[in-house]
């Protein structure tokens, strides 16, 4: 098992970004610093599993950054924390990206996280691998137009009471999605979908169109 330097300077190493162990070393130090991990020396010499998982977290976006990405790709990166670390993660990567002048494609099942991480970017909505929805995150969040972000939207908990018995909720015509290996014909939402159109909806797939400025979706609500 390798440890924390090993870990954090094997990009650098792969690529011979730098030509000296002294260099090398000075680069572990700033990445560990970057992320929250201080003083570095107390971390290089440990072993992933001798620190916590927010810690190991820190360790792996140390690893990303060692080669000055202009693109991150960060696939469900906060789902196994604790709620308590979540919001530590996001505010160091959210840091990162000013400081790093980096775009990020920030993959998460939770619209919370979501929100707060691309607040002032854009969202798309996935669903058994199409995308069917995007646009600004705010505008997305507050007016989902697929029937599938509105089902999704309207299954989020809601703290209060009273906004939580005004809200309309979404009744899918079946709760359980379809094989991936195997979806329905057409829109591959046809089959749950509460506006459903027969002859239309399981007959081909409708195309992600631009319903007004940067919001794009696609449903034959929208696409006729």
């Amino acid at each position: 098992m390798k440890r924390v330097y090993d870990i954090v300077s094997s990009g650098i190493r792969y690529h011979k970004l730098l030509p000296s162990e002294n260099e090398i070393r000075a680069k572990v130090v700033e990445l560990l610093n970057l992320v929250g991990l201080t003083p570095p020396e107390y971390f290089m010499n440990k072993y992933p599993r001798q620190l916590s998982g927010g810690q190991r977290q820190r360790v792996a976006i140390a690893r990303a950054i060692s080669l000055n990405p202009k693109f991150i790709v960060a696939d469900e990166i906060v789902t196994m924390l604790d709620v308590s670390l979540r919001i530590g993660i996001l505010n160091l990567l959210l840091n990162l990206r000013k400081k790093l002048k980096a775009s990020f494609l920030f993959i998460t099942h939770d619209f919370g996280v979501a929100r707060y991480f691309a607040e002032e970017g854009r969202t798309a909505v996935m669903y058994l691998g199409s995308i069917i929805e995007i646009g600004k995150t705010d505008e997305l969040i507050h007016n989902p137009l697929h029937p599938y972000t509105q089902a999704l939207l309207s299954a989020v908990p809601v703290p209060d009471p009273i906004l939580s018995r005004k809200r309309k909720m979404v009744e899918l015509r079946k709760i359980d999605p379809p094989n991936p290996i195997n979806p329905p014909p057409g829109c591959k939402f046809s089959d749950r979908c509460p506006f459903f159109i027969e002859g239309k909806c399981d007959k081909q797939t409708p195309s992600l169109v631009e319903v007004k400025p940067e919001r794009f979706v696609s449903c034959y609500l929208f696409n006729s």
